[in-house]
């Protein structure tokens, strides 16, 4: 037999909704996605050549992208996220092969005859 809400202590009690933390998840890995391939496609097209330069762009694109959607929350990431930490780092290492693939790409469409 359950307990009712009512009679569980406050403490006991999630601290958030399920449903909103897999949504703000969702919008995190749509957005660091986007961001990886717009920038891949940027480092491809301006040229950017070996590993420092490439990861830097996106390390400084990922960090403008987190930036931005800390200053979204209102400075306050752990009102949506049940670690804050997980919108700086969510995400980054997954998308950077997705990085490589567009930078390649766009750099072996654009520089062909370099």
């Amino acid at each position: 037999m359950s307990t009712p809400n009512h009679l569980i202590p406050l403490t006991a009690q999630p601290r958030f909704s399920m449903y909103a933390l897999r949504t703000n998840a969702a919008t995190i890995q749509y957005a660091r996605s986007s961001l990886a391939f717009i920038s891949g496609g940027a480092a491809g097209i301006l040229g950017l050549h070996g590993y420092l330069h490439g990861f830097l762009f996106y390390l400084v694109a990922s960090t403008l992208l987190s930036s931005l959607l800390f200053l979204r929350t209102g400075g306050k990431p752990s009102k949506f996220f049940a670690t804050p930490d997980a919108l700086w780092v969510a995400e980054v290492s997954g998308n950077a092969f997705s990085f490589m693939l567009f930078w390649t790409l766009a750099y072996g469409l654009v520089h062909v005859y370099d």
